[in-house]
């Protein structure tokens, strides 16, 4: 890690002094420089000299810059950042990690060796589910439990062969790990797991006497053998990459069904390690979770305190016995506990009960936490609340965990910040009274999917002064696609996390982000989400929408009565959402319905000319189109018409969907607006020939993507065809 091995290297560095430069083992060659600054400095500057001063004099691609909290990573040969599996790198690569990079490119992917053994991981869970429910295990966290047992003594076998491979003493002999039972007749298998294998796991590993039970919930000689034999195929540790501590949370966030039963959210791992980031949990602080789950938050966060300190062995027992506390109200807790094993920690002071159901007074260093929502409670009185709301008092229960000086990152439901019943009022004031709230992350409704489209954010805050001011980050993009697929969301390249992370030190102004006075959020009732304060926040450079100051009218219409079918079957085009939904071209020239002139004479819809931009603005939020005729449109549609020549048409269909959604606001289903948030909503307004110039660029691009659509329904066609020709000759 010295700066310079060579007189060469020394002379190309001119007296600069990089902080740390790594080279490959064995050798003189420099493959990564690592700048490393104070917490709050700008890392965008702490790049720029890495690059310029030290990377480029010695020839090297990889840069990390990272200022205690954060790590961001860069290869300079195309500009972009590290990514593995399309998340960033936000942590210090080991040197054969950095190899790959170099030899790869800055986006790596899984091996398929490892994303085979994962996907083998879940194909093995849905057979067992099968064979646990002819078992006659109820569906859920009992079928999952069974198997989890089975998966971790897998698990545990293959840990302690690497640790006799590696040196290590053992803590399971060998004559009681899987190779010692897996080719046994099943009958016999079943006999040597319940009378030799559990006894001994149950002695070495329940220390708090519960993770484990004495005997298997299969009974089947026949259900066991099936089990085993599938995870008998599995490699779940191997030299490329180690997953045995990903292997548990991989098939439970992967396995839609095991969410669905169990009636748990997963948080995705990047809004965990984002979390973690921004805490920055430190060495000899607790670390509490009181709705830990399997444990995704305490693993994280144990992961970033133990990358911070020497693994020695007072270091270690420390953070084994002294660091990581959870609750969880479930017996999912058990599996919290395996995976605490799996990583290297105890498991102790994971306890399985009722958060609220025993307050904790000024306890802990650092809380994180995705809470469960809309859950009931019937504790609410032990923490000053007359509610069975449970959403405010577990909000109060971690504000209430906190030392003076604590910090806390924790997932909330929406509604926690802009209810105005009283529990969330009187929280959100305690909140802002007895803590310093940082930040609100306003986080899209798909970043919970495929579980849920509950909109939320993530809130942090530190214990002990009352809050001045906060700052808000709008997530519009988090690096994956927003979709509901049930295999999970597929990275994509468009991402505003980096941004948050370089911009937190100064908690900057941007177009994702603003900061808010305690005095204005008083005036609005304490409420917090970003949507109360988005539109006048805005992009001082941004032009009004709509109303008296805004450059277009917006006009809404209505919905004849259904009921009377003489309303509909006439001349008048009607617009609604799925029209626009379904139109795939700029221009609106047909609808599916026609209105009659007793349709329109009896009912608010509204008629609009042609070349008016319609916008959706209920639910689906953010369809568009421009009007190719004159039509009316009904209540779900916003009518946008140009006053005067300041703006285009086209340019508004292009700019609306770019940009944050015009007057937004979160709702249970998706996002919702009205006419008056649209008119005080702000958007951006260049001149007319800079506005024509991004419309031809627009139009060109449109027009190559169509080509392309063309081509591929050509060549599926021509394939289609010659499949159909040879097969049924």
């Amino acid at each position: 890690m010295r700066p310079a091995k060579t007189k060469t290297q020394k002379a190309a560095l001119k007296g600069a002094q990089p902080d740390y430069v790594l080279y490959e083992r064995g050798t003189d060659d420099p493959i990564a420089v690592i700048e490393a600054k104070r917490p709050g400095q700008n890392l965008a500057e702490a790049l720029k000299q890495a690059i310029d001063l030290y990377a480029k004099p010695l020839g090297i691609s990889i840069v990390f810059v990272a200022d205690g909290s954060f790590v961001e990573a860069h290869d300079l040969r195309d500009g972009r950042r590290l990514t593995i599996d399309g998340e960033d790198v936000t942590s210090l690569l080991s040197e054969r990690d950095v190899l790959r990079f170099l030899d790869q490119g800055a986006a790596l992917v899984t091996p398929a060796v490892i994303r085979h053994t994962k996907q083998e991981l879940i194909s093995a869970f849905g057979a067992a589910n099968d064979l646990l429910r002819k078992e006659g295990l109820r569906e859920g966290l009992e079928r999952f439990t069974e198997f989890s047992n089975l998966l971790f003594l897998k698990l545990i076998s293959e840990i302690e062969a690497d640790r006799e491979a590696n040196g290590e003493p053992r803590i399971l002999e060998e004559r009681y790990c899987w190779d010692a039972f897996k080719d046994k007749p099943d009958q016999e298998m079943l006999d040597y797991i319940n009378d030799t294998v559990l006894p001994r796991l149950v002695k070495n590993y329940n220390h708090s006497s519960d993770v484990f039970q004495k005997t298997l919930a299969i009974k089947s000689p026949k259900t066991l053998g099936l089990i085993v034999k599938r995870l008998s195929k599995l490699a779940l540790l191997n030299t490329d990459s180690d997953i045995k501590g990903d292997a548990f949370e991989y098939f439970l966030r992967n396995s839609v069904s095991v969410g669905n039963d169990l009636g748990e959210y997963f948080t995705p791992r990047h809004i965990v390690k984002l979390a973690v980031d921004l805490v920055d949990p430190l060495f000899e602080e607790t670390i509490y979770d009181p709705t830990c789950g399997t444990g995704g938050f305490l693993i994280q966060a144990f992961r970033h305190v133990k990358g911070k300190v020497k693994n020695t062995p007072e270091n270690l027992r420390f953070l084994r016995e002294d660091t990581i506390f959870g609750r969880e109200l479930t017996a999912t807790a058990k599996v919290a506990k395996m995976n605490m094993i799996i990583i290297g920690d105890g498991h102790n002071n994971i306890e399985q009960m009722d958060s609220l159901s025993k307050p904790v007074k000024e306890e802990y260093d650092v809380v994180l936490a995705n809470f469960p929502f809309s859950q009931e409670t019937d504790y609410s009185g032990l923490y000053g609340y007359e509610t069975d709301n449970a959403n405010p008092v577990f909000l109060q229960h971690i504000i209430n965990a906190l030392k003076e000086g604590g910090r806390a990152g924790v997932v909330v439901p929406e509604g926690v910040l802009f209810d105005e019943a009283s529990p969330y009022v009187r929280v959100r004031k305690s909140l802002l009274e007895t803590c310093e709230l940082e930040a609100v992350v306003s986080l899209h409704e798909y970043v919970f999917r495929p579980y849920t489209g509950q909109p939320t954010s993530l809130l942090i805050f530190k214990k002990g002064k009352p809050t001045k001011s906060v700052w808000f980050f709008d997530v519009i993009n988090d690096g994956f696609e927003k979709s509901t697929r049930k295999l999970g969301r597929r990275p994509i390249p468009e991402n505003d996390l980096p941004l948050l992370r370089q911009l937190w030190s100064e908690r900057g102004h941007s177009d994702r982000s603003f900061s808010v006075d305690i005095a204005t959020i008083r005036k609005h009732g304490h409420k917090l989400t970003i949507d109360e304060f988005r539109d006048q926040y805005a992009n001082p450079e941004w032009v009004q929408l709509g109303g008296k100051k805004g450059v277009c009218n917006i006009v809404i219409g209505g919905t004849p009565n259904t009921k009377k079918r003489e309303y509909y079957g006439g001349e008048h085009l009607f617009a609604k959402i799925a029209d626009l939904t379904a139109c795939e071209e700029m221009e609106l020239h047909e609808t599916e319905e026609r209105l009659t002139d007793a349709g329109v004479a009896n009912s608010s819809v509204k008629p609009v000319p042609a070349g008016t931009v319609l916008f959706s603005f209920k639910l689906s939020l953010g369809k568009v189109a421009i009007t190719g005729r004159p039509m009316y449109t009904n209540e779900a549609i916003a009518a946008i018409i140009p006053k005067d020549d300041r703006v285009l048409p086209k340019f508004l269909y292009y700019v609306l969907p770019r940009i944050p959604v015009p007057g937004a606001r979160k709702a249970a289903k998706g996002q919702t607006s009205s006419k008056g948030r649209l008119e005080k909503a702000k958007i951006p307004l260049p001149d007319i020939t800079e506005q024509r110039a991004l419309i031809e660029m627009m139009e060109a691009h449109d027009a190559k993507v169509a080509a392309m659509k063309a081509q591929i329904a050509e060549m599926t066609a021509e394939v289609d065809e010659e499949f159909r020709a040879r097969a049924l000759s």
